[in-house]
Formats: C-alpha cells, sequence, structure tokens
C-alpha cells in the first residue's frame, strides 16, 4: 500500500525558487508514524524534520497515529534542471518515495552580496544547516603559527553528550589528540546514554579530567554539571564542544595564542564549517565582525567555535538552566550586557554536524522558537514579530557582508 502523504507547499512545482521549503504530513499505511523524511537530487541530500503538530490531519483521518504527522524540509538546490525525489523513513528502516518529478530552477543573475535575493535566499545560502553543495574532504583551517614564549591561558572544556556514540569518538578525539601545547581540564559529562557512550569515555578517562555518565536535567544542565568540574585564574578561557561537532586540528593554541596576545579581549568566536554525517564538508558560514546590535537581533554566532574567560563566566553568572535550546545565544546576550569585549576571528575553528537527529532541526519548531522568542523580547523589552526580523535593514546588511566575505573567500582571499 503507498504512504498516506500530501504536500502542502509548495502548491506549484512549476517554476520553484533555488531556497525550498517542503511542508506537508506522512504516515505508514498502517497507521504508524514515520521516522524521517528527505529531498535527493543528483548531487545532493536535504534531511527534513518529522513529528511536526498536524490536528488537522488526525482531525480528519483517523488512521493517523498521533497529531503529529507534519514535516519540513528545507534546503537550496542549483539552478537548472534537477530531478527530485522526497523519501519517508518507515519504522523497519527502509525509504518510501512520497513524490518523485523533474523540475527546473530558477536562476538569480545578481549576486547576494551586490544586492540579490531576499531574506530567505540570504539566510539559506549563507547561514545554512543542509547540504549547500555536493560533500567533499574537509579542507583543514590553516593557522598562524604558535607564538613563542607565550603565557597561554588554560582552557577548560565541556563536552555534553546523550546517546551519541557515533559521533563521541570524534569529539573527543579532536580534544585530546589535534591540540598540541595547549593546557586543557577537559571533561565529558554523559547523560546516562545506554548505546555504548560510557565505554567510550571510558576507554579516555585517563586522559580526561572527569567523567560521568549518569541522568541529568537537560543539555544545560549536563554542560553546567561539567564546569562545576573544573578551575581556573579569571583569565583562563572556558568552551563547549557538543558530541556531534568536532574541533579544527591547532584550533585550540590559536585560541590560547589570541587570548595571550589580546588580554582586553573577552570572548571570541569563528567561522563555521558544516559538516555531514561522514564528517565530509557540505558547507561553510562566513560571519562578518562582530556586531553587538546584531547579536541583540539575531544569534549568528557558531556555537561550537565560542570561548570566553572566567572571568566574564562569573561575572555573567554562568548558565542559565531553564534554557534547552537558545543556551549559548543567552550567555552572549549576557556577557555582552555584562561589558564582555567580543571579536569574531577570521578563521574556520571548528565543524558543526548537520544530521536528521540532531537536537537543533527537531527543537527548532517547538522549545526552539519559544526561547528566541523570550530572549528578543527581554532584550527589546516589547513583541517582536518575525516579520520585523525578516526586513531589518541591519540583519539584511550583515548577511550581504557574509556574503561578501564568502565570495572573497572563492577567490582565495581572507577578507575581514
Amino acid at each position: 500500500m503507498p504512504l498516506a502523504s500530501y504536500i502542502d507547499q509548495p502548491a506549484d512545482w512549476s517554476n520553484p525558487s533555488r531556497c525550498v521549503i517542503i511542508r506537508g504530513w506522512c504516515f505508514e499505511p498502517g497507521g504508524a508514524p514515520v521516522t524521517g523524511i528527505r529531498l535527493r537530487t543528483a548531487d545532493r541530500t536535504l534531511d527534513g524534520v518529522v513529528g511536526l503538530p498536524r490536528p488537522d490531519v488526525k482531525a480528519a483521518l483517523p488512521a493517523a497515529p498521533d497529531e503529529d504527522t507534519g514535516f519540513e524540509i528545507r534546503g537550496t538546490l542549483p539552478s537548472g534542471r534537477q530531478h527530485v525525489v522526497i523519501e519517508a523513513r518507515l519504522a523497519d528502516g527502509s525509504w518510501a518515495t512520497v513524490l518523485e518529478r523533474t523540475v527546473r530552477i530558477k536562476h538569480r543573475f545578481v549576486p547576494l552580496w551586490l544586492g540579490g535575493g531576499d531574506w530567505t535566499e540570504l539566510m539559506f545560502f549563507q547561514m545554512p544547516a543542509h547540504m549547500a553543495h555536493p560533500p567533499r574532504s574537509v579542507r583543514n583551517e590553516t593557522f598562524p603559527a604558535p607564538k613563542r614564549g607565550l603565557a597561554r591561558p588554560k582552557l577548560s572544556i565541556v563536552t555534553p553528550s546523550y546517546q551519541q556514540a557515533r559521533y563521541l569518538g570524534q569529539t573527543m578525539r579532536s580534544v585530546l589528540d589535534e591540540q598540541p601545547g595547549v593546557s586543557c581540564q577537559y571533561v565529558v559529562q554523559d547523560g546516562g546514554s545506554t548505546d555504548g557512550s560510557a565505554e567510550l569515555i571510558r576507554q579516555q578517562a585517563p586522559r580526561l579530567h572527569a567523567w560521568s555518565s549518569a541522568p541529568d536535567k537537560g543539555q544545560a544542565d549536563a554542560i553546567a554539571r561539567g564546569f562545576a568540574q573544573t578551575s581556573g585564574g579569571p583569565d583562563d578561557v572556558m568552551a563547549w564542544i557538543n558530541s556531534d561537532d568536532y574541533y579544527q586540528p591547532g584550533a585550540l593554541a590559536f585560541v590560547a595564542d589570541y587570548f595571550a596576545l589580546h588580554p582586553e579581549v573577552d570572548v571570541l568566536y569563528g567561522h563555521r564549517i558544516v559538516v555531514d554525517e561522514e564528517s565530509r564538508e557540505i558547507a561553510r558560514w562566513f560571519l562578518p565582525a562582530h556586531d553587538a546590535e546584531v547579536l541583540r537581533l539575531n544569534d549568528f554566532v557558531p556555537q561550537e567555535t565560542l570561548f570566553w574567560r572566567r572571568r566574564i563566566w562569573e561575572k555573567a553568572g554562568g548558565l542559565d538552566t531553564s534554557f534547552q535550546f537558545a543556551i549559548d545565544w543567552d550567555l552572549l546576550l549576557r556577557f555582552q550586557a555584562a561589558g564582555a569585549r567580543i571579536v569574531r576571528v577570521p578563521y574556520f575553528l571548528a565543524c558543526f554536524r548537520a544530521h536528521a537527529a540532531q537536537k537543533t532541526a527537531a527543537f527548532m519548531h517547538s522549545t526552539g522558537q519559544g526561547e528566541i522568542t523570550r530572549l528578543r523580547e527581554r532584550t527589546h523589552g516589547r513583541a517582536f514579530p518575525a516579520h520585523e526580523i525578516e526586513h531589518h535593514p541591519l540583519l539584511m546588511r550583515y548577511l550581504r557582508r557574509s556574503a561578501f566575505l564568502a565570495f572573497a573567500w572563492s577567490l582565495g582571499l581572507r577578507a575581514n
């Protein structure tokens, strides 16, 4: 029997945009929910999100398993003729076709950095969490040569983890094996995983400052517990790296040197490499120089590249563990309110992994949006509707600057 499914958006496939937003609903013929959704073309795969609320479907179709049969796929497609296949993953792990057709994606002639494109195109092309180009090997960052004779600050790094055994080993190796010349207290705080994560951590236990595998109250609680086991002076440096992300080789020495050479800096972050489940590069983020007003409007800071001094952490009061999604944006806003000097460095410090099961994708449609709204209203003291963000001239200029940095990088230039 075919899947029970329907695609609400786009209603017309005759002339789709390069930026696709596909919404619909789907469930198995026997009433079981699907476990994944994706769009495939000849050169890329766009993973979507399932389990979105669709009470209208349940009301109309009693055979639906529950009210959460909705899905959404977002991403970019290259211009020209494309054969598109949308597939749903069934409970047994197999994939079934929801839609298959050939479309022609329209071409935009004016570059984004010269004024082409709207908010959606700028966000999809400059800050993608999806496959923006065919997978390729990651080209590691080239950092400045380490400085001799510097008194480097000590680093305290925490990895919160839960059921991420597939990726956790690479995260730990990126801290323990690929960062020579730094002094680092590394804590892995696992939430009681049952997928073999504890065994992986135990293998590295002699090299860790501390670790545990026990139930916690979520990611923010795990991070806070991890940092509570670390120590350091006011000028020492802190960070967390999630268990599906990983640092570029040599990044921590560069960060330590930068803080040693710039005692006035409290917080730094850098550009982002997006990788897939196989650690292949699928996109890059190019961040303009830090802008305090932009941070008050939206969080573009790649969390895995974020480092800060212990003095500003203590001044700001550490993590607010009531947040589960916008943990880092809340922290950055409080750093900034506490007078932090924040800089963006023009280097790719770490890799962010995009995969169907990641918290970022799943939470954005529920907890995430609520926390983002809460932070905007707290920061500005008023309601901040979405249309105001999407047409804000400051954000549009910021994203066009990002597009120019990407253009310069394609020419072999490291623009600031």
